[in-house]
């Protein structure tokens, strides 16, 4: 089998209420979906969760080019090809991504030709559902969130998360609503996406520990390894980091300095679905617990499925109840979800299609 054509599909998603992340404020999200065709007329889907400026590009003028003519059942070889085959490494970024999204396609390639679920290729599904945490509750006024956050715990989520870092003083009234909604019982996760400083991290998550943070999440720069360490010095809060690693060597010196609690990667920036369980392998050896990165399209929600079905040690999928996503409706079988539990896809592939109908609806 051969790969004989690489196809990018930039689809947007427009949102009924704004959406704020830290100093970022956005009306839509944008997907590029990679469709990969093969001789036998066998396509694969992937989702590059990059830089949406860049991403057609890359997949189209450069990534295609190499990736004509590999065998998509080879993903070491084509991942190596794709990775290396450049004058100029690219060892990060949105090229990764771009692989990303290539990789994991043939991964759906291969389970469509065998006719079993990516998670058989993976070593055999461990279990049939994933415990899932709500993710997410961004920045705006606090009684909103607080109402967001119970609708979450009322649905089941045993864990919801929510974004600040922008601005302190309301943040800890974000904070302080979503923790009074939802009671002592449910955690806590506060993301703050890298924005902050070491010192100001610190101060900030001694402020949260009233309110009983079940994790601090991306604090401090993603590659400040010894800041992520010296927050674990100081700072009774479990740290969780890694969505903006690349590669399990990238995430080699977070392990080697402990600088984490939970290592986050995601399939559809790390590398792939290969790179991302030799993640969750070299995690489980340093004793730190791999949750995967999670917050992209339903291609990614697949992915991380049938990755965590065959990782059991793998802990809490994030799941986006938000409704600003490209999800549910990609699933060829139902997506199903009960309570804070998600059902692991078990049709041939990742069990996703981009149809017709879907790309007519998101199309710019």
């Amino acid at each position: 089998m051969e790969i004989t054509d690489v196809k990018a599909i930039q689809l947007t998603k427009k949102f009924s209420r704004p959406q704020r992340i830290g100093s970022v404020t956005r009306n839509q999200r944008r997907f590029t979906f990679v469709v990969v065709t093969t001789d036998e007329g066998i396509t694969g889907l992937g989702d590059a969760f990059g830089n949406q400026a860049l991403m057609e590009t890359i997949v189209e003028k450069h990534l295609k080019n190499l990736a004509l003519g590999l065998d998509p059942f080879d993903v070491e070889g084509l991942w190596k090809k794709l990775y290396e085959g450049n004058f100029f490494w690219e060892v990060g970024g949105s090229v990764v991504c771009g692989i990303s999204a290539v990789e994991v396609a043939c991964w759906d390639i291969q389970g469509k030709a065998k006719g079993v679920p990516v998670s058989e290729l993976l070593g055999g599904a461990k279990r049939n559902w994933v415990e899932a945490y709500a993710s997410d509750l961004h920045q705006d006024d606090p009684a909103y969130m607080a109402d967001l956050a119970r609708s979450f715990a009322d649905a089941g989520f045993r864990v919801v998360k929510t974004h600040v870092g922008s601005e302190p003083e309301e943040d800890l009234r974000r904070v302080e609503a979503i923790r009074k909604a939802i009671g002592p019982e449910i955690g806590l996760m506060i993301d703050l996406n890298t924005g902050l400083d070491r010192q100001t991290a610190l101060n900030r998550g001694l402020q949260y520990l009233a309110y009983a943070p079940f994790w601090l999440e991306e604090p401090i720069s993603p590659v400040d390894f010894e800041g992520h360490a010296w927050l674990r010095q100081w700072l009774p809060v479990p740290i969780a980091a890694g969505e903006n690693l690349f590669t399990l060597r990238g995430f080699e010196p977070m392990f080697a300095c402990k600088g984490c609690d939970y290592i986050m990667p995601d399939i559809l920036r790390c590398g792939g679905l290969r790179q991302a369980r030799m993640i969750c392998e070299a995690a489980e050896r340093h004793g730190v617990i791999a949750t995967p990165h999670n917050f992209s399209s339903g291609v990614g929600l697949a992915a991380t499925l049938h990755l965590m079905a065959a990782l059991p040690r793998t802990q809490l999928l994030e799941y986006d109840p938000t409704g600003t996503s490209i999800y549910g409706e990609l699933f060829i079988e139902p997506l199903k979800l009960e309570g804070n539990r998600v059902r692991v896809p078990t049709g041939p592939g990742l069990g996703v299609e981009l149809t017709e109908e879907v790309i007519a609806r998101y199309r710019p």
